[in-house]
């Protein structure tokens, strides 16, 4: 039937239904089947044939969780493909069209399962498959639109994505794959901060609204990318299977957005028990989960063939935004032009065939933190190349090789931008690090297998760093010329690299931009720079490490930097911006780190210890380097205050004084030099460093630093680059300091300095500049702290110091009653010196040849250390060490003293110390000078200080109070300490040569004297006798060469011969003299051509060895100072005594031996050995009231002076001295002459020129003329005004030497004092001796057989002239002044006073001196208690001569007489050039007017002296041994002599008339004298302690002879007395002084030893006190200058013997009394004279015997001993003798009646007149007047 429309219909209908339900059945059984297949869950709706809508894939297991798509479509379409060259083809395309597609990945936690053993299958796959893939793949075509693949932290959204694959032809096709990706969105989800255990339902909520705020705005998304278009190009290998040949990314703008949300946070453990048992288990882990290298390298190189032939990847823009919601910050950051290029080759290398990777990859302009037109880091363009080379073999690493190139590097520093982050750095939470044992894991061995190694170079042309300040001005311009790096990890140790920086330089901003203008076309890399560095050189990595690093670890990490030629150049501009700038940084840091610190907690966790990681070893190594400072100073007149603070003492205290007398104000005026334009002065400072290098050792805590040399110049500029002054500042060689922490015996730091040779100057312009350079600095930090204060950046910080818990303070507590350690610094320099300039016209020099110490806060070594002033040598030792030991404390219950704040004991021990007063050195100008430079020093600081403060006040700093003292006690020990005044040179060489020549000059004349007698001898030969050849008697031998007597040029000849001889001689003589260093006081002019020995270079020396001197402070401080002034100060004892200053120590000293030398004479001056010396020494200055005040200039510096006020001269009061000292040496020698007075006038004047007041200056006129209003005090008074107290000097033995010629260098003719023990007590006024064991030896015999060859008398050697057993001698000075208290030496007015005196030294001048001696010579048991028994000796016998005599004796002879009298008078009145020596005029030196005060000898107005012999013998000693004085002896109870001198009674004041200073009184009594002849050849001394005795009862006993005793007696007697007594008295003498005096002799305490010898002894007191013959009354003194002479009890024995040795003792002693022979050149003056004075008066006949008489004087009894002695013996000399004694009796009795002269008084004589005929005894009274 036909089919209808309808039917055609309902069919179609029906079966489409059929085919519809067959449709959904079969696509209900695929997704059954997919289920089934991939084990989820497929649910789909189908849109039609070709169409798939709602489609739902959930996947039960595996990281997706589910995929959906909206609709899925398949469509057909042509496309056009290329297949080959030159023709096109369309191809039918199959394409999948997807929409709204989502991927659900499902979280991490939920996808963790054990990994599933897979069978391992080979990756490659036959060419089939390939081909049959490739085929199907290229009708295949991919769209999908709105893909959104959701993960738990992520989601990425796609708006378009495109993939086409298509197929090229040939015989190995390749399959091309293109995917093209429109729009990425990628958004970080916050569902991410959810934990792991939430449901699944949250999750989907969060995905759902982060999906619709992605889609709503982009600009939200974490990562956007506009396009990616993918290219590339797959291929089949045999070998490898399918391959990636040709990869192409070509991507649009991309930009990444991040947030404090976009990174994950760390999670703390839950419990500290689990995180104890992950750190045990840290390393079993660690190498569980090591990978194996070898299976890295094998799986690396078995897909190495798969990498892509070709890489190319293209991003034109890379936009990186870093966002902080929390703080509102924003980070912009772009990549622009980002090209990467890789190409994939062939290599074969010795190693084997491997594959090489070249990668290129191109960066146009990268800027990080941008904003606007600037960023923060700027690159404008990145070059890398690398190159990678992948093994074939996996035993071999791969290897790698990158070279980065960077152009136009430029990094900005904004502060202002970076200040947000850096405060959002400091606000985060650090964590916690819990102490635990730390697990340093040990690397692989060497020799293990890297799995890559690499090669990296970054090198940059020019880099450029900005610093701009928190304004955002430009600060500082950095640049780098060329840079590179180096890196690999080649070596077994593992990384390296190595840095090259190469002309770097640092700019100010705007000095940069300056320069930058100026030159227009560049400028010069280091013009103008702060910093300029040529080469910088940089090396990090691993090393060995050696045995003694003490670490675990094999190796270490060491950096090394090298520096060469490095320029920094200041000026004060560029030191204030670092400074402001500093602060600025500084002030900003710590808010940020305040506002960071708020947070923490405090004591929560301790900081780990190091684990030995990081880098160990830092090396710096600097090979020159160049610090150099400009500026300028200021040198402007200014006006300072300048206020004198004065010490009133115990009359006021401390007063200051800001005007004057007349109320001016007391000021400073600062004055310019310089011309007046100059007010500024430029200056600069250089410092120059080579070869300098620092070491930093982390493992031994060490630092080490090294330097080669160092020097620093300092230079001042008048003109511009023309250097007026430059001084060396410092210069030091081969430098080193070490220093390490940590050591043995509790040491916590150790440090070492080295050096060979430091130089160090200093001048006040430098010290000034320096001074201006600090105090505009100090202002500048002032002023800055002061704007950081108002800008409140000090707020934060305070409050967090507020908030500090006290839990730190309690912590640091705990930490102070630990136990510190000390730190050690031990310093070893070669050589140092230090030069300054401490005062106008004075520079000092220090030198030391070696400076070491083991521990400098303990002790220093030095040697070789010289102190020098203006070039003379003033201080020199060669070895000295100052070192500092703890005091003992009283308590020594503890063997080791604990130290803890107490005093400190100083000690300074030296080997040789030599201190020299350099020849015309004037210390006190020095001195003065250091003194006034000081204070012209400190009144320029002020003024400076008070310009550049004006409009500043500063709080001043309270004055910390004087700590207790530090110092306990100070001990000197010194081997051999050496004091001595340099000599004259010319003076020196020429009293040194002079004794050669001298020498010399008396063997020339001796030789020329033999030789004139030879040549002169006539030859004479007995009469009748005939010479055989007189030929031969006028023939002589000189060398061994006959010379003819009669032939004058042969004596010539010799003659000149001799003369030569002598001077080679004297020219050897000079080359065995040792030259002296000398001080250097005489460099130039006159005195320099003189160089004396080094024996001569002294005029005097103290010379002490084995020296020990130790100083301490005296208890109660300044009041006990005090004390013991008013205990040795009578004055200061009355009246309150203010004083301004006290010093004062007590003294203990010990020295081996002490030299007092002058120049090189033969005798010591003074000399000890075993000298102790203990007491108190004080040094005090009056204090006075407030003094005039006078304008000096002062100049300081070349360009500035000081006008300031100073007290007037003469007005300020001197340091005075108090000792009381006792002074002790074993053994003592003392020696003088009338020669030494030469000398004592040289001292005199080396003191005088060495403390006078003079001008040094080289820049002012000179000294202005001070006009005295008084002569200045002379020696004697300035000693009893500076000098005061009590000295005790004792010798346990002594010897006293006085020379007897004017030659200083004479060792034989001397008077020699010899002493047991002695002991000398000084005080004001008063010198007391006390000696035991005294003689007196002469040389008198030594002297004549020395000159004459003489035989030694008999019995005469050895015995002493005067010899007593105790020996005493008291010396009274008694001054007179016009004040009337000669003993108030406070002179200058005190402040209770007010002003100041109008005479000062005239009211102390002393105008009278009264001078008084008492000798006193007391036999030893006299002088001892009288416990001792005597034994009762007769008074005529006569025993053996003991050693040591019991009675004072004297050994008398006439030659001895004589030599005395010599002696005498040598010493009292010597030559006049020797006593006014200091009077003539001195070489070079100019003459100046006297003082005018009167000498001593005028100023003595009375000389007394006594002399008290108790009991006394004396000796004849004549000098033949039959002489018939032979042992004559004079014995007597007590011998008491006194003698005045007196110029009358008067009111002595300075202008007075003056008389001649006269013998007033002579007095001399003789206690029992008694003379005898002592037959003994020994004769002994009497027993006078019997005598004494016997003396008491009654004189006339004695005359009564009875038996045997009378015989006895009379055997050598010759005459005794009861009283002998002289008396003599002036009628000008003072009768109440002489009586005074002779009262106060009277009571001498010596009485009381004599007093104690008696028992009970009534009557021999009396017998004492009074004369014998006081009762007769001729014993009274009338003062008419009569010499009254009375005798009592005389007894008289006149024999032949007695009256022979009379003679014979008369002739001698008279003979002793003849003047001295003339000299030859006076002999022939008198005869001269006499000639013609007796040319008119006589004939010539009487004139001829005149002539003759006159030739012939009297001799001299040295030159003729024998003459002498004959006279002496020679009878008719006696007669002479008598007759005179007869005439001048007679005389005397003539003029009885006239003026009295002389009256000798005899009471009850006794005369024995014996003979060979008869007896006579005659008993008379004689009285006899002259």
């Amino acid at each position: 039937m036909a089919a209808s429309p309808a039917k055609f219909f309902f069919g179609f209908l029906i079966v489409s239904i059929v085919l519809w339900m067959i449709f959904i059945l079969c696509s209900r059984l695929f997704a059954w089947m997919l289920s089934r297949v991939l084990g989820a869950s497929v649910v789909f709706r189908v849109g039609g044939w070709k169409c798939l809508r709602d489609v739902v894939v959930k996947f039960k297991k595996g990281a997706i969780e589910s995929v959906s798509a909206g609709e899925i479509k398949l469509s057909l379409r042509q496309s056009l493909v290329k297949l080959g060259v030159g023709f096109l083809s369309r191809d039918p395309k199959i394409q999948v069209l997807i929409c709204d597609l989502e991927v659900v990945m499902r979280s991490s936690a939920s996808t963790k399962s054990l990994p599933k053993a897979k069978s391992k299958k080979s990756r490659t796959s036959g060419r089939g498959k390939w081909m049959l893939v490739a085929n199907i793949a290229r009708f295949l075509s991919v769209s999908v639109s709105d893909m959104i693949v959701k993960t738990r932290k992520v989601i990425v959204e796609v708006k378009e994505l495109k993939l086409d694959i298509s197929k090229d032809g040939g015989t190995k096709p390749n399959l091309y794959v293109k995917l093209h990706v429109l729009p990425i969105l990628v958004h970080l989800c916050e569902s991410r901060i959810i934990s792991d255990q939430s449901s699944s339902l949250s999750f989907e909520r969060c995905s759902a609204s982060q999906a619709c705020s992605a889609s709503s705005d982009r600009s939200s998304a974490g990562l956007f990318c506009d396009e990616l278009s993918l290219s590339s190009e797959f291929g089949h290998d045999r070998a490898a299977g399918i391959v990636l040949r040709n990869l192409e990314i070509i991507s649009g703008d991309v930009t990444l957005s991040f947030d404090e949300d976009s990174f994950p946070k760390s999670k703390q453990s839950s419990s500290t028990v689990h995180s104890n048992e992950v750190a045990t288990s840290t390393t079993a882990v660690s190498s569980a989960s090591k990978p194996d290298k070898e299976r890295q390298l094998a799986a690396l190189a078995k897909y190495s063939p798969s990498f892509p032939e070709k890489i190319s990847f293209s991003l034109p823009k890379l936009d990186v935004r870093c966002v902080n919601r929390e703080h509102d910050l924003v980070a912009e950051n772009n990549i622009t032009g980002i090209q990467l290029k890789s190409v994939k080759s062939k290599s074969f290398e010795d190693t084997g065939e491997s594959t090489r990777l070249d990668v290129q990859m191109e960066l146009n302009e990268i800027h990080l933190f941008r904003v606007a037109d600037s960023s923060i880091l700027e690159i404008m363009k990145v070059d890398v190349v690398s190159f990678i080379y992948i093994p074939i073999q996996p035993v071999v690493p791969v290897r790698a090789e990158v070279d980065i190139k960077l152009g136009g590097t430029r990094c900005n520093l904004f502060i202002s931008r970076l200040q947000p982050w850096l405060r959002l750095h400091f606000l985060k939470k650090k964590k916690l690090v819990l102490q635990g044992g730390t697990h340093s894991l040990e690397k692989s061995k060497a020799a293990d297998m890297k799995a890559i190694m690499w090669t990296g170079t970054v090198s940059a042309p020019e880099m450029t760093v900005m610093l701009y300040g928190i304004n955002d001005l430009p600060l500082y311009h950095f640049c780098s010329q060329s840079s590179h790096v180096f890196a690999n990890n080649i070596s077994s140790m593992g990384t390296a690299v190595h840095v090259e920086l190469g002309e770097l330089n640092l700019h100010l901003a705007d000095e940069y931009q300056e320069c930058f203008k100026e030159n227009l076309f560049g400028i010069e890399p280091n013009s103008g720079s702060l910093m300029h560095i040529a080469k910088l050189s940089l090396d990090w990595g691993r090393r060995d490490r050696t045995s003694s690093d003490e670490v675990s670890c094999r190796s270490k990490l060491v950096l090394s930097v090298a520096v060469t030629g490095m320029g920094i150049y200041f000026s004060f501009k560029r030191i204030e911006s670092l400074i402001i700038n500093a602060m600025s940084f500084k002030a900003l840091f710590k808010t940020l780190s305040v506002a960071g610190k708020k947070t923490k907690k405090v004591g929560e966790a301790q900081p780990s210890k190091a684990s030995g990681k990081g880098t160990r070893l830092v090396n710096l190594n600097l090979e020159r380097c160049c610090v150099n400072f400009c500026d300028d100073t200021g040198l402007d007149n200014s006006i300072v205050d300048d206020p004198k603070s004065v010490n009133y003492g115990s009359q006021g205290g401390r007063v200051t004084f800001r005007s004057l007398a007349d109320g001016t104000p007391r000021t400073a005026s600062i004055l310019s030099t310089a011309s007046e334009e100059c007010k500024r002065l430029k200056y600069s400072v250089s410092l120059e460093i080579s070869q300098f290098s620092l070491c930093l050792n982390k493992d031994k805590h060490s630092s080490q630093m090294e330097l080669g040399r160092a020097i620093s110049i300092y230079q001042e500029y008048l003109e511009e680059h023309k250097p007026c002054s430059k001084v060396t500042l410092f210069d030091m060689h081969n430098a080193k300091l070490v220093r390490r922490s940590g050591g043995l015996n509790d040491i916590d730091v150790c440090s070492l300095f080295s050096a060979t040779d430091i130089s160090l100057g200093w001048e006040p312009d430098v010290h000034l500049s320096f001074y201006e350079l600090f105090l505009r600095l100090k202002s500048l930090v002032y002023a800055q702290r002061l704007k950081e204060r108002e800008s409140g950046h000090d707020k934060g910080i305070s409050s967090v110091k507020d908030d500090v818990p006290s839990e730190k303070i309690n912590l640091s507590n705990s930490v102070d009653k630990q136990k510190k350690k000390e730190s050690m610094f031990a310093i070893d320099v070669e050589t140092l010196t230090i030069s300054a300039e401490v005062g106008d016209g004075v520079e000092v020099k220090l030198e030391a040849q070696s400076i070491f110490s083991e521990n400098a806060s303990i002790g220093v070594l030095l040697e070789g250390l010289m102190l020098a002033f203006n070039g003379s040598r003033v201080f020199k030792t060669t070895r000295m060490q100052i070192s500092r030991i703890p005091s003992t404390s009283s308590n020594l219950s503890d063997a080791i003293p604990v130290m803890t704040s107490g005093p400190w004991d100083w000690v300074v021990q030296g080997l040789d110390v030599h201190i020299c007063m350099p020849y015309k050195l004037q210390l006190r100008a020095i001195d003065d000078s250091i003194e006034e430079m000081l204070r012209g020093l400190r009144l320029i600081t002020v003024a400076k200080a008070k310009n550049i403060f004006s409009g500043k006040r500063e709080s001043p700093k309270p004055k910390n109070k004087k700590s207790s003292s530090k110092f306990g006690r100070i001990r000197f020990c010194i081997r051999r300490l050496t004091a001595d005044i340099e000599e004259e040179p010319i003076q020196g060489w020429l009293d040194e040569h002079y004794q050669l020549v001298k020498k010399e000059a008396c063997e020339l004349a001796v030789r020329l004297k033999f030789l004139e007698d030879f040549i002169h001898k006539a030859p004479q030969s007995p009469k009748g006798v005939e010479a055989s050849d007189p030929s031969d008697e006028r023939k002589m031998f000189f060398d061994g060469v006959e010379i003819d007597v009669n032939d004058p040029l042969a004596i010539n000849n010799v003659k000149e011969a001799i003369h030569k001889r002598s001077f080679q001689s004297y020219y050897q003589a000079c080359q065995g003299l040792v030259p002296s260093e000398g001080s250097g006081a005489c460099r130039e002019g006159f005195q320099a051509g003189f160089k004396p020995s080094a024996a001569r270079t002294s005029l005097l020396s103290v010379c002490a060895t084995d020296f020990d001197l130790s100083l301490t402070a005296v208890q109660g401080g300044d009041a006990g100072l005090l004390e013991v002034l008013k205990k040795l100060d009578p004055i200061c004892q009355e009246s309150d005594i203010p004083f301004s200053r006290l010093y004062g120590s007590n003294v203990y000293l010990n020295t081996g031996s002490l030299v007092v030398q002058i120049r090189n004479y033969t005798l010591p001056l003074l000399s000890g050995t075993s000298g102790k010396c203990e007491g108190r020494l004080v040094l005090a200055q009056q204090a006075t009231c407030f003094q005039p005040q006078i304008s000096q200039d002062v100049f300081v510096g070349r360009r500035r002076k000081v006008r300031m006020f100073r007290s007037a001269t003469g007005t300020t009061p001197p340091l005075k001295t108090y000792s009381d000292l006792r002074i002790h040496f074993e053994q003592g020698q003392v020696s003088f002459g009338v020669g030494y007075e030469p000398a004592f006038a040289d001292i005199s004047y080396a003191f005088t020129v060495a403390l006078r007041r003079a001008n040094l200056s080289h820049r002012s006129s000179g000294v202005l003329p001070v006009t005295k209003k008084e002569r200045s005090l002379p020696w004697w008074d300035d000693m009893r005004n500076y000098v005061h107290g009590n000295i005790t000097l004792s010798f346990s033995e002594s010897k006293w030497d006085v020379l007897a010629t004017t030659d200083p260098y004479e060792s034989l003719d001397k008077l020699q004092i010899v002493t047991g023990p002695i002991e000398l007590q000084q005080s004001d006024g008063r010198v007391f001796v006390n000696a035991k064991d005294f003689k007196i030896k002469l040389t008198s015999l030594e002297s004549l057989i020395s000159r004459h060859s003489l035989k030694v008398p008999v019995g005469t050697s050895g015995a002493a002239f005067i010899e007593a057993p105790v020996f005493n001698l008291e010396v009274t000075m008694d001054w007179e002044c016009a004040s009337g208290n000669p003993l108030n030496h406070y002179l200058y007015a005190f402040p209770t006073e007010g002003k100041p005196r109008e005479k000062v030294f005239d009211p102390f001048r002393s105008t009278s001196l009264s001078l008084r001696w008492n000798f006193s010579l007391r036999p030893e048991k006299l002088h001892q208690s009288s416990s001792g028994t005597e034994h009762p000796t007769d008074t005529g016998t006569v025993s053996s001569l003991q050693d040591k005599p019991e009675t004072p004796t004297m050994n008398l002879g006439a030659h001895d007489l004589a030599w005395i009298l010599k002696f005498w008078g040598l010493n009292y009145y010597p030559p006049h050039k020797l006593r006014s020596f200091s009077r003539w005029p001195r070489f070079g030196v100019a003459r100046v007017t006297r003082s005018g005060n009167l000498s001593l000898d005028k100023v003595m107005t009375e000389f007394m002296l006594r002399v008290d012999a108790t009991p006394s013998l004396i000796k004849y000693m004549p000098w033949d041994s039959d002489d018939p004085a032979k042992g004559l002896t004079f014995n007597m109870t007590k011998l008491k002599y006194e003698l005045c001198y007196s110029r009358g009674k008067q009111k002595y004041t300075f202008e007075c008339k003056r008389d001649v200073l006269d013998l007033v009184y002579q007095g001399l009594d003789l206690h029992v004298p008694k003379a005898f002849i002592d037959k003994d050849e020994h004769p002994c001394i009497p027993a006078s302690v019997q005598l004494l005795r016997k003396s008491c009862q009654n004189a006339l006993i004695d005359r009564v002879p009875s038996g045997k005793d009378e015989k006895h007696r009379d055997e050598g007697f010759l005459l005794s007395s009861d009283y002998f007594t002289i008396r003599r008295q002036a009628p000008k003498a003072d009768p109440e002084r002489l009586l005074a005096w002779q009262e106060a002799g009277r009571r001498n305490l010596e009485m009381t030893y004599v007093r104690s010898e008696f028992e009970n002894g009534s009557e021999s007191d009396e017998h004492i006190r009074s004369d014998p013959s006081d009762d007769d009354g001729y014993n009274v003194v009338i003062a008419d200058n009569c010499q009254r002479v009375f005798v009592y009890g005389l007894k008289l024995l006149w024999t032949i013997e007695n009256r022979d040795a009379v003679w014979s003792f008369v002739g001698g002693i008279s003979k002793a009394f003849e003047p001295p022979k003339p000299s030859p050149s006076r002999q022939y003056t008198q005869r001269k004279i006499l000639e013609e004075n007796q040319k008119y008066s006589f004939p010539e006949t009487h004139q001829g015997e005149m002539l003759k008489s006159s030739a012939s004087p009297g001799r001299n009894l040295p030159s003729q001993p024998v003459e002498m002695a004959g006279s002496l013996s020679s009878p008719s000399h006696s007669v002479k003798v008598e007759n005179s004694h007869d005439r001048a009796v007679e005389t005397s009795e003539s003029e009885e009646e006239g003026t009295r002269h002389f009256m000798v008084n005899v009471i009850e004589p006794q005369f024995n007149l014996h003979s060979e005929e008869a007896n006579v005894s005659n008993y008379c009274l004689v009285r006899m007047h002259i």
